[in-house]
């Protein structure tokens, strides 16, 4: 019976089997073209494909199996995973991407990926593992995945909260990296119940609003844990020694404050440490001496102060030890080095440690970089420096500390030596010429010491070498001319020595030199002609020299030669008596793109060439000719200049219109016209042309005459609101009278500058306008000496910033405005020598400035002047600044009330006022004479 039954079912699997190879064959045929029109849709939804990788490859006459980047399951033939890592692919992610639901892994890193994640990705229940590390997304974070283990996004954009709920909805992740988003929220709490995480990283987003919470030792198979970037506050929590299989924390960057727990002595699996750019303050604590795997230990950036510990001497596998940027002080254990045979990178730079170099230093033979620069080591430079002959050292910084003694000429052994800064010090004694065996050095700074003697011919060994910076020592003799085979030298800095001799022409050989500064030397000579080979040149310096060639328009071999300089854009001939003759005439030259000419304090004569303005007006930033002997007007051709941001040409004999013009400059800041002849009104021609950009103006010693150009003021739109600007890589020098000095300003142009106004020394007659009251910006306003009439403006309260103010020998009247004790700044206050009356405003700054600001106003009374005011002259302040502060209105009280001459002599002035039209040089004597008589009978009245 048994066999016959076995019989009848195997008959029946032999009959219905073909019916389920078919159903199955149909099933798995659906379910792989599902998958494949989900890729396709991918396809589509990519706008760039520069490899064509996919646009070659996917082609539905192939399997998709088959396709670049697909893995499909050996049992059942659906797509598993998807890479298109670092196929620099742009394009979104459609929706369709849910369809393929047998997917364990996607993997688009490094991509240009963008826009939001559909709703459908969270139908992808089986996803293990999700990489969309560096492209642009956006939007929501996705969650929702019960298998996923491991989910990084680093490198996006996605922003804001992290929902609360999230983490409950993945509890099997052991791979969370969420850093570089612009995630904003707190650290979810449902984040310390995904018990299986080994890594996070949230580091570099905007995560703020509490404390690190101290949930975080629950999370106990931690082995990363990096935070940094972040602006978390408060202390770290004790609880972090609860997580003992931790091998890296990076808590750097954030707002965290306090001590260094001592339960970090847990962490015995820890290799780097990271806590640097925080507020930590306190000791370094012994505990973490116990930290033997301790690979990085930095602390750097904090308030850690003390000594240096010697237990650090404990953690012999050290390779990174920076504790730089603290306020440590004392010595440096001399045996603190012994013990670290791995050490590669030392930076305890910016402390107060003092003392000695140790010489056990020289014994860490893997040494790459060695940083000890901003503190107060004292002693000579050991030279068991080189003793590091066989180590591996590249970088070697003691700038800025007290060192003094000789350079050693060992220092020559530490042939892998690239880049050597002993600037700062007191070095004495000659640069060794070992020097020239460091082959491999590329920066060499010897700036602000001592040395004598003259530059090593030997320099010249140098041939890798790209900054060469020796400034600001007692160096003689002449400049090599073998420096001029380092042809890789982009910067070149000599000035302040007292070098002599000429210039080598084998400079010119520097083709790759942007900056060439050898001011303040005793250089002779002519200029050499092969200047004009150095075609990148950024900024040539050679002022305070004593060359002797000329810039003559028609003779000078050097003005040909630098018009060969085809990336000129510094060229400063500033302060250099024996240059001398007229601009050159390749200043019109259009191919030289040049941001910044100074040629002030020379001996230049002559006109301005007028094209000027046709030296590639695209790149002029900065033209200074100030102090020299320029005569004539203005070219017009300045307009062309549309990058100029400082004009300056103070102190020369232009005799010309106010160059109204100039406003068509868009970016425009300083304009210095100080100390000309430039005459006539600013009001003519001002109507097309803004002048919005300026924030320095002086136009003092000239012959200006008219009105205060009210339409100007209008137009000075940076006085009134912040105006962002692009940073630039100059300076510049001007002369401003400021809070009562000639003082000279050196400016890096990087706005906001120094904003000011300084009228002064001309001929500008009539009211001062009320718009100037609207430069709540400006800190400086000087319209002294000129023939201004009328009262102080009370929107001059309106001048929040202020912080000078000079409108002394002018003719104003009235009363001080009682808004201007608003300008809380006002540091320089002078009223000299006008015809102000009444009270003198008291409280906030009014009560600093003494009697000598109001010198020469026999009118003004009140503190912290001796003359006392009459109650009158109190209680009618208001009606008096009603009446515009007028001279006449006073003598009229006081011939009305017959103070002192009588009701006759108060009528006789009154009709003499009117009947020959206010002559005001008798308005003035007879008030004075007036004001004298009643103060000598008040003073009568009282004794």
């Amino acid at each position: 019976m048994g066999n016959v039954t076995r019989f009848i079912l195997a008959l029946m699997m032999v009959m219905l089997l073909p019916h389920f190879v078919v159903s199955f064959s149909i099933k798995t045929t659906t379910n792989i073209n599902t998958d494949q029109s989900a890729l396709l849709a991918l396809k589509a939804y990519i706008v760039s494909d520069p490899q064509k990788m996919l646009k070659t490859n996917w082609s539905t006459a192939t399997s998709v199996c088959n396709w670049i980047g697909v893995t499909c399951g050996s049992r059942h033939q659906r797509v598993i995973a998807l890479n298109l890592s670092s196929m620099l692919l742009t394009g979104t992610i459609p929706s369709q991407i849910g369809n393929l639901s047998f997917l364990t892994s996607l993997d688009l890193m490094n991509n240009s990926f963008y826009g939001s994640l559909p709703d459908q990705f969270t139908n992808l229940h089986r996803l293990k593992h999700i990489d969309l590390s560096w492209n642009n997304f956006c939007g929501e974070i996705p969650y929702s995945f019960p298998k996923l283990q491991y989910l990084s996004l680093r490198n996006n954009i996605f922003a804001g909260e992290i929902r609360s709920d999230m983490f409950e909805h993945l509890p099997r992740l052991q791979v969370l990296s969420l850093t570089l988003n612009k995630l904003s929220s707190e650290i979810p709490m449902g984040l310390f119940k995904c018990k299986e995480l080994q890594v996070i990283d949230f580091g570099y987003n905007r995560m703020m609003g509490g404390i690190l919470p101290k949930e975080i030792g629950n999370l106990t198979m931690l082995r990363i844990l990096r935070l940094g970037g972040n602006m978390f506050e408060g202390v770290i929590p004790y609880q972090i020694g609860d997580l003992l299989n931790l091998e890296e924390l990076s808590l750097c960057n954030t707002l965290l404050k306090g001590h260094i727990p001592p339960s970090i002595s847990n962490l015995t699996r820890l290799k780097i440490l990271d806590l640097s750019t925080n507020s930590l303050t306190g000791v370094i604590p012994h505990q973490i001496g116990n930290l033997l795997n301790l690979e990085e230990l930095i602390l750097y950036s904090n308030m850690l102060k003390g000594p240096l510990p010697s237990f650090i001497s404990n953690l012999t596998r050290l390779t990174t030890f920076d504790l730089s940027h603290n306020s440590l002080s004392g010595q440096i254990p001399s045996g603190l080095f012994e013990r670290l045979p791995k050490l590669q990178r030392l930076d305890l730079g910016g402390n107060k440690l003092s003392g000695k170099i140790p010489l056990g230093l020289f014994n860490c033979k893997e040494l790459q970089s060695l940083i000890l620069d901003s503190n107060r080591l004292e002693e000579i430079l050991p030279k068991e420096i080189g003793n590091l002959t066989m180590s591996m050292l590249e970088a070697l910084d003691l700038h800025n500390n007290l060192l003094k003694g000789i350079i050693p000429y060992q220092i020559s052994n530490l042939t892998r030596l690239e880049f050597l800064d002993l600037s700062n010090n007191f070095l004495t004694g000659i640069i060794p010429y070992q020097i020239g065996n460091l082959t491999r050095l590329r920066f060499l700074d010897l700036s602000n010491n001592s040395l004598t003697g003259v530059i090593p011919h030997q320099i010249g060994n140098l041939l890798n070498l790209e900054q060469l910076s020796i400034p600001s020592n007692m160096l003689e003799g002449p400049l090599p001319s073998s420096i001029g085979n380092i042809i890789r030298l982009t910067s070149l800095q000599l000035f302040n020595n007292s070098l002599t001799g000429v210039i080598p022409h084998q400079i010119g050989n520097l083709t790759c030199l942007q900056l060439l500064d050898l001011s303040s030397n005793s250089l002779t000579g002519q200029i050499p002609i092969t200047l004009g080979n150095l075609r990148y040149l950024h900024l040539l310096d050679i002022s305070d020299n004593d060359l002797s060639s000329t810039l003559s328009s028609s003779k000078s071999s050097f003005q040909s030669s630098l018009a060969n300089c085809r990336e000129l854009s510094y060229l400063s001939f500033a302060r250099n008596p024996l240059i001398s003759g007229y601009l050159p005439a390749f200043i019109g030259n259009s191919s030289i793109p040049l941001q910044y000419f100074d040629a002030s304090s020379c001996n230049i004569s002559g006109r301005i060439p007028g094209e000027i303005g046709n030296w590639n007006p695209t790149n002029l930033r900065y033209l200074g000719l100030n102090g020299n002997q320029l005569e004539g007007i203005l070219p017009l051709s300045l307009v062309n200049c549309s990058e100029l941001v400082v004009l300056n040409v103070a102190n020369n004999n232009f005799s010309d219109t106010f160059p109204h013009w100039l406003g068509m400059l868009p970016r425009l800041r300083v304009l210095i016209l100080r100390s000309n002849r430039f005459h006539g009104s600013i009001q003519d021609s001002l109507t097309n042309f803004s002048f919005s950009k300026l924030q320095m103006v002086d136009l003092s010693h000239n012959d200006f005459t008219g009105l205060l150009p009210t339409g100007f003021f209008q137009n000075l739109k940076a006085l009134k609101e912040e105006v962002g600007y692009d940073s630039e890589y100059f300076s510049y020098s001007v002369n401003l009278t400021i809070k009562g000095l000639e003082l000279e300003f050196t400016k890096t142009v990087h706005m906001p500058i120094f904003t000011c106004i300084d009228l002064s020394d001309n001929g500008f007659h009539g009211e001062i306008p009320k718009v100037v009251g609207e430069l709540r910006l400006l800190l400086a306003l000087n319209l002294s000496h000129n023939s201004l009439t009328g009262p102080i403006p009370p929107s001059f309260g309106n001048l929040a910033a202020l912080e000078s103010l000079d409108l002394s020998f002018n003719k104003l009247s009235g009363r001080i405005p009682s808004q201007l004790t608003n300008l809380t700044f006002l540091e320089v206050l002078r009223f000299w020598n006008n015809n102000l009356v009444g009270p003198i405003p008291q409280g906030k700054q009014f009560n600093t400035f003494e009697n000598d600001s109001y010198r020469g106003n026999l009118g003004l009374c009140g503190f912290p002047l001796s003359k006392e005011c009459r109650n009158d002259e109190r209680s009618q302040q208001a009606q008096d600044e009603e009446d515009n502060g007028n001279g006449i209105a006073f003598i009229w009280k006081v011939a009305m009330m017959g103070y002192g001459c009588g009701m006759v002599l108060g009528i006789s002035i009154a009709y003499i006022v009117f009947a020959t039209g206010r002559p005001w040089w008798l308005v003035r004597m007879i008030e004075r004479d007036l004001q004298n008589k009643v103060s000598s009978w008040f003073g009568k009245k009282r004794e």
